[in-house]
């Protein structure tokens, strides 16, 4: 070997140490993503949820977290559903160093079958399940006497000025009596599977969902009255608005038939001076306006809800459930359910290049010249970019580069 081969070879092995101990170490970024969630409640503005399961991919392997059977127990505690089944999974691969993801989330009846996301759902429908969406107390419903005599004409007014003390009695105990046997109102939803599923790929993203034998009812004094029966496929970001017009019927019928017992039973010999039926609508009257707040829409229902973050990023929730401010006035516990929430992306590529660095502005002052090269050990006080031991370890990598380019210059002379 030739001394000029030999201090080549050297100088070589001293600048890859050199750079080996200047490099630093680098973290691996994801280049695929994603995670989902069964079900979100939020009871009295107190939520809870049924954790998240989500998987990452780093380009050379994927990792997971959270729960992929989660308990429906461990979401509710109370009465929103009492049997069904929860479904939440996700997934990331890279083929042709491209990282894809895809994710799905769900609720189902009991008996209802979990499947892999790659199967195109979380959820094979069992039996349906029923969701407690709200219940109306109308026990506060009155007749008042303050009020009851503005819609009759003079003649009618002074006609029942004398009797009110025997009247408003007897129709107070009617609308209990119709109240009581109607009970509270329950409000709830009915379905097979409500679903949701994304996936997430080189620049590009995509959710659906499935809401299988699905319906929004009212029970009235045990009689289901249907507001709603929501699509199978929906459109993203359908929007369900349901009325419950016909609730307020329901509960002005029941209220009808039990007052006209009253009145007949209670104002027997006052049937000469006052006209039965216009008392009764007066009645009603005031009834419907204190019902009116349920025909605002008690509840709101928002199905495929899609949000694009990014090209390669979406965010999906089957069902999104609220119970409105209009049930306040019926001391309703305000509920929001979302239901079957699934979130794909970003995804990356692997060994994509780095951002590159930004260009100095031309108008920042150029940064000094060193004048001299410290040689000896600095302290961290000194502000030296690595420090004390970072020159250590500088100079011992030096010290051994140069021995050995000595020791094959020495080899080299001798042979």
């Amino acid at each position: 070997m030739t001394h000029r081969t030999a201090r080549g070879l050297a100088l070589t092995a001293t600048g890859t140490l050199i750079a080996l101990s200047a490099a630093p170490a680098t973290a691996a970024t994801p280049v695929a993503q994603a995670d989902a969630t069964a079900l979100t409640l939020t009871v009295a503005s107190t939520p809870t949820d049924s954790g998240s399961f989500s998987s990452t991919h780093d380009g050379d392997s994927e990792s997971t977290s959270g729960s992929d059977e989660p308990a429906l127990s461990a979401a509710t505690g109370q009465s929103f559903a009492q049997v069904g089944t929860l479904a939440q999974d996700a997934r990331t691969r890279v083929e042709q160093r491209q990282g894809y993801a895809e994710a799905c989330a769900g609720l189902a009846g009991d008996g209802a079958t979990v499947v892999g996301v790659g199967e195109g759902g979380c959820l094979t429908p069992g039996q349906n399940v029923r969701l407690n969406a709200a219940t109306v107390d109308l026990s506060g419903l009155r007749v008042l006497e303050s009020e009851f005599l503005a819609g009759f004409d003079q003649q009618l007014q002074d006609a029942l000025a004398p009797v009110l003390d025997q009247l408003l009695p007897a129709l107070t105990d009617g609308l209990e009596q119709a109240l009581t046997g109607l009970g509270d109102l329950g409000v709830f939803l009915d379905a097979g599977v409500i679903q949701s599923r994304c996936t997430a790929g080189p620049g590009t993203s995509a959710g659906s969902a499935q809401i299988a034998d699905a319906a929004a009812y009212v029970e009235v004094g045990g009689t289901r009255v249907d507001l709603v029966a929501l699509p199978v496929d929906p459109e993203p970001n359908t929007h369900v608005v349901t009325d419950l017009g016909a609730v307020t019927q329901e509960v002005l019928d029941a209220v009808r038939t039990e007052l006209e017992t009253a009145i007949d039973g209670t104002l027997g010999p006052l049937t000469a001076v006052v006209d039965g039926a216009e008392v009764l609508a007066e009645a009603l009257g005031q009834v419907g306006e204190q019902l009116a707040p349920l025909e605002d829409n008690v509840i709101d229902i928002l199905l495929n809800e899609q949000v694009q973050v990014a090209d390669d990023e979406i965010e999906v929730t089957a069902l999104d459930l609220s119970v409105l401010p209009a049930a306040q006035e019926f001391d309703v516990d305000l509920l929001r359910a979302e239901i079957g929430r699934s979130h794909c992306g970003p995804t990356g590529r692997v060994g994509a290049p780095a951002e590159p660095e930004a260009t100095p502005d031309p108008t920042d002052p150029p940064a000094p010249v060193p004048t001299s090269v410290p040689a000896g050990v600095e302290t961290a006080a000194s502000g030296g970019g690595m420090g004390a031991a970072g020159n250590l370890s500088l100079a011992a990598l030096l010290a051994l580069a140069g021995a050995a380019g000595v020791a094959s210059w020495r080899r080299s002379l001798r042979g």
